[in-house]
């Protein structure tokens, strides 16, 4: 019998009774399958069968015979060459087998059973709840949310959410898709912020807004979660905002290492990323279905091309599909919208670039930097490359500064240094205010002050009064 790899099939059970999946490795004593991980499971612990055979004369007819109840469990044939792509994918669909029946029926190996556990199977498949490995996740109770805490805080109130449906995301632990102002109070000075929001479920079960500011650019030079990103992958996070592979990436928490997908923000510039067993993508995106190849491809970072889509509202364009880390969805790339703004972009960048540089691209003389008149020396030490010396000034919180600048010419443009006589005094946050603003903003945990309910005030790094010392002593929520 010709055995060649191009003409095998692997199978993946499904435990009808506990909802277990697995790749098929072998039989256990009763007669059952022995099952292993589809995700970790190399494709040489298999067993493999000939495509032109039913995989049941071989395997399945000593199944059959030994185990006590056949129909406990279901059979799925694929393809050895798609299993690494396609397995991982196929074996989260299997999990609902009852939603993801069409889908299932080519795949789906046939067994004669008795009407009666037939129907038990049914009832089983109804009530089976999913595991959470690439199952969209139960939303966040609304009612649960301190609102009043929220509006306190950062100025945001819940009815300006749902009126502009980003709760409808947020509540599934994504961020909002639009920015919104929030209105920080550090002290006696209230702010006003562009950002994203999400929301964060603290260790005692509670839920904390979290805001996304803008940051000038991706930091995309500094390692993220134990990742170096190169060359390749700087220029393809640029272009589509995806990175387009898994890599491995350390969970901040635990340290363990995790199969990621990352991907850029594009309105926060903020790198996102999110484990490949946490992904679910819906079998349908506007008039496209998917195929659990194509759900593979995608939850490994890769790209449906071309195809031909339709939206609700009449739009029609060919775009390629790929899965966006940000905004845990798929999203359309290179389509003909996104290269439109992609050719918008670069004139504008390149009108930028123009406004330092001649008709022939040589660098363009300044006169003047920071308001602050250049002599000939100044400019010919600017044009030759060199850091200039500009002279005195004040920043924009009043503290004097010596100002200097030079041309970069790896972002083509003239850069700012300023340096400050008297090094005591703190530009941006004073250092009496830096406990406070990182508790109030960042999320930081003050030991003295953890369990105090009010944002804390300028300078503050203690219970201020007799009622946040009992805040203090008696915190909320359930004892770690």
């Amino acid at each position: 019998m010709d055995q060649t790899p191009d003409q095998q099939e692997v199978l993946i059970a499904r435990d009808n009774t506990s909802g277990q999946v697995g790749a098929v490795v072998g039989q256990n004593p009763d007669g059952t399958p022995q099952m292993a991980d589809v995700k970790s499971t190399p494709l040489s612990e298999l067993i493999k069968f000939n495509k032109g055979q039913n995989p049941l004369e071989a395997f399945m007819s000593n199944f059959m015979r030994q185990a006590r109840n056949p129909t406990l469990f279901s059979f799925f044939r694929l393809q050895e060459d798609k299993y690494e792509l396609v397995g991982p994918a196929m074996a989260d669909i299997i999990r609902n087998p009852g939603d993801n029946a069409e889908m299932l029926k080519p795949y789906e190996v046939e067994m004669k059973a008795p009407a009666q556990a037939e129907q038990q199977e049914q009832a089983t498949a109804k009530t089976q709840q999913p595991e959470t490995t690439g199952i969209k996740q139960p939303p966040i109770d609304r009612d649960s949310i301190d609102w009043v805490k929220i509006e306190q805080q950062w100025g945001i109130k819940r009815d300006d959410l749902e009126k502009s449906g980003a709760l409808d995301q947020m509540v599934y632990n994504h961020k909002s898709p639009q920015l919104f102002t929030v209105t920080p109070r550090f002290g006696d000075e209230t702010f006003s912020l562009q950002a994203k929001l999400s929301f964060r479920t603290n260790p005692d079960g509670s839920y904390s807004l979290v805001p996304h500011f803008i940051r000038n650019e991706p930091q995309l030079d500094q390692e993220f979660k134990g990742y170096t990103f190169t060359k390749e992958d700087k220029a393809e996070l640029r272009k589509t905002g995806n990175l387009g592979k898994a890599v491995e990436l350390a969970d901040p928490k635990t340290g363990e290492m995790k199969k990621c997908l990352v991907s850029i923000d594009r309105l926060t510039n903020e790198i996102e990323a999110v484990p490949v067993d946490k992904i679910y993508i819906k079998p349908k995106v506007a008039n496209i279905s998917l195929d659990m190849q194509a759900i593979g491809i995608l939850k490994n970072g890769g790209m449906i091309r071309e195809q031909h889509v339709e939206l609700p509202n009449g739009a029609k364009f060919t775009a390629d599909l790929q899965y966006n880390a940000a905004k845990r969805d798929i999203v359309f790339v290179n389509s003909d919208v996104y290269r439109q703004k992609q050719e918008q972009n670069s004139s504008q960048q390149q009108q930028v670039r123009d406004s330092w540089h001649n008709p022939d691209g040589s660098v363009k003389r300044l006169e003047h930097w920071c308001k602050l008149p250049l002599d000939e020396q100044q400019q010919a030490d600017y044009l030759a490359g060199k850091k200039v010396l500009v002279g005195e000034t004040k920043d924009k919180f009043g503290n004097d500064c010596t100002v200097y600048f030079q041309y970069n010419p790896e972002k083509r443009q003239p850069e700012t240094t300023r340096v400050y006589p008297d090094r005591d005094k703190v530009v941006g946050i004073a250092e009496e205010s830096k406990t406070q603003y990182a508790v109030n903003n960042n999320g930081a945990t003050n030991e003295a002050t953890k369990n105090v309910q009010e944002p804390l005030q300028r300078g503050q790094t203690a219970p201020k009064d007799e009622n946040q010392q009992r805040q203090q002593r008696k915190p909320k929520g359930p004892k770690p």
